[in-house]
């Protein structure tokens, strides 16, 4: 399919001055990251529209744009016998620095893996979601445990991986694309960027970072350390 690039008129700017647009599918590295100010515009408290089972009582924010496809795909998960969880949905560029530095604290030797810096995590732009699984802890062998690589060997997990590009979904971190997008393997985090490109990047088999290095020019200017 012929798909449009991202629209991103900021891009002679530093990432440090980035403020993405109403568009799906803006870039976010460890490269190219976002403004501090940015908050995505559409917010809305997922408790409206999700049962606290699947919520778990958590106060997670989403983009309208992307509760209706997750509400359906959840409802199909559901309907097929499984139990997804949603831990995680919008956090601003302060949550991002809070909830990083409390992974700092709880686990230091994998928080490069857990939790982005803030401003460049995808989280920030209000479309992701990251997902649980209650089958997560006996594989793992751990009571407490909310994110782990294993979480592709779980029911939900699995399910994902072949579904969710019908819903506008994608996975923004393969095992296979680590160089590309700078993060390691996260098998529970998806991103809505609608059904066309979603399934483009499914039938590809790559992911939104490495099409869109790969096709379009830098989105901004990274900033110097």
């Amino acid at each position: 399919p012929t798909l449009a690039p991202s629209p991103t008129p900021d891009r002679g700017l530093p990432c440090s001055q980035r403020m993405a647009d109403d568009g799906l599918l803006t870039v976010v590295t460890l490269t190219y990251g976002l403004s501090r100010d940015f908050v995505p515009r559409g917010l809305v408290p997922l408790d409206g529209y999700l049962s606290g089972d699947v919520t778990l009582g958590y106060p997670t924010e989403l983009r309208h744009v992307a509760v209706g496809p997750l509400v359906a795909m959840i409802s199909d998960m559901q309907a097929a016998g499984l139990h997804p969880f949603v831990i995680s949905g919008y956090r601003s560029y302060s949550a991002q620095a809070i909830a990083r530095q409390i992974w700092v604290v709880k686990e230091p030797e994998r928080v490069y893996i857990l939790c982005a810096p803030p401003g460049f995590s995808e989280h920030q732009l209000g479309t992701v979601v990251d997902f649980g699984s209650p089958e997560l802890a006996e594989i793992v062998g751990q009571e407490d445990i909310e994110f782990h690589t294993y979480f592709y060997k779980t029911s939900e997990g699995l399910w994902l991986a072949d579904n969710a590009h019908r819903y506008g979904f994608t996975l923004s971190y393969p095992f296979e694309a680590t160089d590309i997008t700078g993060f390691f393997y996260e098998p529970w985090h998806y991103r809505y960027v609608g059904v066309e490109m979603a399934t483009h990047l499914y039938e590809e088999g790559t992911s939104l970072t490495e099409h869109q290095l790969a096709s379009e020019p830098p989105p901004c200017i990274p900033d110097t350390p």
